[in-house]
Parts: C-alpha cells; sequence; structure tokens
C-alpha cells in the first residue's frame, strides 16, 4: 500500500514562506491511529487526509491532525486542500471550483483558484460563528507565559477572551506590534496560564503600526500544548478572532475586509484575509481566505498498520 502527498505553503504566494502543509491522498483505508503516526512523520504543524465523504452532500471528507492531537477544524488544512483539489480537478488559470468538505465540525463550503502549474487561492466559509467560550488569565500569568510586562497587556484596543469557531483560542491583545516582538514562551509558565484540564493556544495579537496597514493586524500563535511551539499562520484562530473584532471594534452594518499578518517574526510571514458580514450589529457571516503554493509532492511508502510494499 502506498500514498500520494504534496506538500503546500499555505497563506502566501511565495514558496518556503507561509505556513507548510502535508496533503494525502485517498486516505480512506486510514485509521485514526495511523493517520495520527504519520502527521507525527512529517511533523509539520498540521497534516490533512483526503477522504471520501461519510455524507451524501459532500465532496470530499477532511481529517486534520497536529503532531500529537486531530482537530476538528482548521484553516490552513482548509484553504491547502482546497488548493491541491483546486490542481488536481484539470481546472485551468483563471478558473474556479467549488466544493463541500466534510470536516469534523461540519460541512465547509470552499471554493478555489489556479494561479499557475503549482499555486491557487481558496476561500471559505466559515462552518461555525465564532462566540466567547471562556475569560483569559490573570495578566501576571499571561505576562509571565510570554515574558512580557503586565503593562503590555494594558494599554490596548480591545479585551481579549476565549473565543471559537470550532477550536478555543485565547486571544490577547498587546500594546503594540513592538510587544510581538519581545515574546520569548516559558514553557512551564505557558502551562500555569493556559494549561490545565482545557488547555488552549495563545493568539496574540496587536494593531499593524503606521507603516503598515493601519486597518489590520499583527498576530503570533503559540501552541506547545498541541505539539506547535510557534504556528506561521493559523486559521482557526484567525476564525476564533473574527468574532471578537465584531463584538468589540463597532463594525458598522455591511462587509468588512481585515488582514492578519502572521509568521513575521518566523521568517514564513503570511497573510489571511478575513471577510465579516454585520448585520443587525452582530456577525452574520465570516469568509477565510488565502493563498497556497505545492512546493514538493510524492509517495508515501511505509504506512502504519500495512503491510510494508
Amino acid at each position: 500500500m502506498s500514498l500520494k502527498y504534496a506538500i503546500y505553503d499555505v497563506f502566501t504566494d511565495t514558496a518556503m514562506a507561509g505556513n507548510p502543509l502535508a496533503v494525502v491522498f485517498g486516505a480512506d483505508e486510514l485509521d485514526t491511529m495511523a493517520m495520527q503516526a504519520i502527521a507525527g512523520e512529517f511533523n509539520l504543524s498540521e497534516t490533512v487526509f483526503i477522504t471520501e465523504p461519510k455524507g451524501r452532500d459532500a465532496d470530499y471528507g477532511l481529517r486534520i491532525f497536529t503532531p500529537v492531537d486531530e482537530l476538528p477544524f482548521a484553516g490552513h488544512p482548509t484553504v491547502g486542500a482546497t488548493v491541491a483539489l483546486t490542481l488536481a480537478s484539470g481546472a485551468g488559470e483563471g478558473e474556479r471550483r467549488r466544493f463541500v468538505l466534510e470536516e469534523t465540525v461540519g460541512d465547509v463550503t470552499a471554493d478555489g483558484r489556479v494561479n499557475g502549474p503549482r499555486s491557487g487561492s481558496a476561500r471559505f466559509f466559515a462552518p461555525r460563528l465564532p462566540e466567547q467560550v471562556g475569560e483569559l488569565p490573570e495578566f501576571g500569568a499571561i505576562a509571565d507565559a510570554l515574558d512580557i510586562m503586565p503593562g503590555d497587556l494594558m494599554d490596548t484596543s480591545i479585551q481579549g477572551g476565549i473565543w471559537s469557531a470550532g477550536v478555543p483560542f485565547a486571544i490577547v491583545p498587546v500594546r503594540d506590534a513592538d510587544v510581538l516582538a519581545d515574546i520569548r514562551i516559558d514553557l512551564a509558565a505557558f502551562e500555569t496560564a493556559f494549561g490545565g484540564d482545557a488547555p488552549v493556544c495563545a493568539y496574540v495579537v496587536a494593531k499593524a503600526s503606521s507603516t503598515e496597514h493601519t486597518t489590520d493586524w499583527r498576530v503570533r500563535m503559540f501552541g506547545p500544548n498541541l505539539g506547535i511551539a510557534e504556528d506561521p499562520a493559523t486559521g482557526g484562530a484567525a476564525a476564533a478572532f473574527a468574532g471578537l473584532l465584531a463584538e468589540q471594534t463597532g463594525l458598522g452594518e455591511g462587509e468588512h475586509g481585515v488582514s492578519l499578518f502572521q509568521g513575521v517574526e518566523m521568517g514564513r510571514p503570511s497573510l489571511i484575509r478575513l471577510r465579516l458580514r454585520m448585520e443587525g450589529g452582530k456577525l452574520a457571516d465570516l469568509m477565510l481566505g488565502g493563498d497556497a503554493v505545492k512546493i514538493a509532492e510524492g509517495e508515501l511508502l511505509a504506512i502504519p498498520g500495512a503491510d510494508a510494499q
């Protein structure tokens, strides 16, 4: 038994930037343990397995794994898988394909566009609108976890919280983008602040500086509890953040575009595009989008639980 796979850099139009993703095709015969083992072998922030759907309304099934756990939903595998499926469909440059993707969180409607022989873009509607599911730890514990000053957490334009659009994230606003560059994770203090019975990743956000897009945001995401020291681009966290933005930034009726710049401090710059539609003072629809570039492809020859071929 062998399986085809490809590696994509996601939320970027440039190879060796953005967030790497392994896409494994035709994974129907793999069980959960095999998928987890393969994701651990790739050791990327996420690996997505494409299968036949279980329901009649979807085109493909997606299962998403970090090196240590399965996720019900994540944005960068959804974008990467959509681009991979679009390129595999035979669509020509500039053409689009629409898919319904069956993820654990629910069905996701996505469409992809071919930008070149190995590149494309994708956008999808969030399968679940974000909601606040908890409060942040106290500032002292957060400051210790991030090795910053408590004052860096106080002078901010928004209040933080734990928000989820399928996966919960602790959204931590800091004073400005300079503070983002100063963060150094203390693993023991991080476990104290964000661990416990229901551990969460920390999504640290700052308004972009005056030399950047002033209506947009700079972000970093730390998830050592998921085996991810730092993530270059995190679509699930971006979806959660959209809920906070809709509630706390006074967005008016209609559609609003927001760009999130992530991975800068890692040398893997990423761009996540959000489109929020406000109706009656509340978030009515949320779309996420980004680019992806294929950088490698190959064949898995060793499949856990299967005889070597």
